[in-house]
């Protein structure tokens, strides 16, 4: 019995690694989709991603403000990894995470 607890509380601390990393492609994907409705915000932001930590670009874009307050995982990505949230990576990707499930 206590094998199968361990093998059990083993696959449970695996999990959210994968879990994790499928939530913060989906959450990008959701940004892309997010930019293509708002094509200056897209354009602004891919040419400077710093934009992101302005309070004051924010409050003049209060739909990319309230995004970001629902996914903090992709304004961390962006500024920790613009290249790869504004680049092809997380496309180029997808198919790796996909053999990944």
């Amino acid at each position: 019995m206590l094998a199968i607890a361990v093998v059990l509380s083993c696959f449970a601390v695996a999990a959210p690694a994968l879990s994790d990393h499928d939530r913060l492609r989906n959450e990008i994907r959701q940004f892309h989709d997010f930019l293509q409705k708002h094509p200056k915000v897209s354009t602004e932001l891919r040419a400077n991603p710093n934009l992101i930590k302005s309070k004051k670009y924010l409050a003049k874009h209060e739909d990319l403000e309230r995004f970001l307050k629902r996914h903090p995982n992709v304004r961390m990505e962006i500024v920790n990894h613009p290249k790869r949230v504004f680049g092809r990576y997380y496309r180029d990707h997808q198919s790796d995470w996909n053999n990944h499930r």
